[in-house]
């Protein structure tokens, strides 16, 4: 092999060791991001991921997640229950397991009484819940709204008349009227709406979509996942190019080896 030959490979070598060098750094980062993301999402139920959910202004912004304008709030003595969206909140605190429609509350004696579509919800005036009461319990169905009788009775009215209850909730009395006062519902207090959007919002999206998101590109929408499959192509051409260069080097020093050898013999 000529001098000049030896020169133009060596320069070559040089520029594909700089070139890995650069990619190496390029991976890096994309190397980080998916390994982290990769093994918070292989723990996802002991980190409770998919139940943890984002409180950032900048990230809610990003994915459009805003609070429903809609929303109807039913007064029971000092507190306010309200049906933001599919939600039901008591004050400004999630009440679980709560599926609108939210048909009226009312305040009892020790009781704060929640009507949603099919069930009751008893409460006691601190929010703490009781008791759910629903068909089986004799709940009448299709109900359209609750009250209060003069009597300080449950009154509600369904789909097929007007109903009352004892003072236990054990026995259901049907009527063709029924003098109450009925809940009706309200718009809520600015302040309240305010921070009912925010809560609203802060449970709109869990930590796992985040990291799904990270690991799969598409936090960044439709392009990052190119740039993810970008990162993918430059893995594999980092491992090829590092393969030929060891197997270059390697050849280097054989040959370097073998030279040697043959001068000293």
């Amino acid at each position: 092999m000529t001098h000049s030959k030896i020169k133009a490979r060596a320069r070559l070598l040089r520029s594909l060791y700089i070139w890995h060098r650069y990619m190496g750094l390029a991976a890096a980062l994309f190397v980080i991001l998916l390994t982290l993301s990769g093994l918070a999402l292989n723990h996802t139920e002991e980190l409770d991921l998919d139940s943890r959910h984002v409180q950032s202004s900048t990230l809610l912004d990003w994915y459009g997640i805003s609070a429903p304008d809609a929303m109807s709030s039913y007064t029971a003595g000092p507190n306010a229950i309200t049906q933001a969206g599919d939600l039901i909140y008591w004050n400004t605190g999630l009440i679980p397991q709560a599926q609108a429609p939210l048909i009226g509350a009312v305040a009892m004696a020790d009781l704060v009484v929640v009507g949603i579509e099919g069930k009751l919800l008893l409460f006691t005036p601190g929010g703490e819940l009781i008791e759910r009461l629903d068909g089986a319990a004799g709940v009448p169905a299709g109900m359209q709204a609750i009250g209060i009788t003069p009597g300080g009775r449950l009154a509600i009215q369904a789909a097929h008349g007007f109903y009352q209850t004892d003072e236990n909730f054990l026995e259901w009395h049907e009527t063709p009227t029924l003098d109450a006062v009925w809940s009706t519902a309200t718009l809520p207090a600015p302040a309240l709406r305010t921070a009912l959007q925010q809560a609203w919002r802060s449970t709109g999206l869990p930590l796992e979509r985040i990291l799904l998101d990270i690991h799969s590109g598409r936090i960044l929408g439709g392009w990052g996942v190119y740039l993810v499959d970008a990162a993918a192509v430059l893995f594999l051409l980092l491992a090829t190019s590092g393969v030929w260069l060891w197997g270059k080097r390697r050849a280097s020093i054989k040959a370097h080896q073998r030279s040697k050898h043959s001068k000293h013999v």
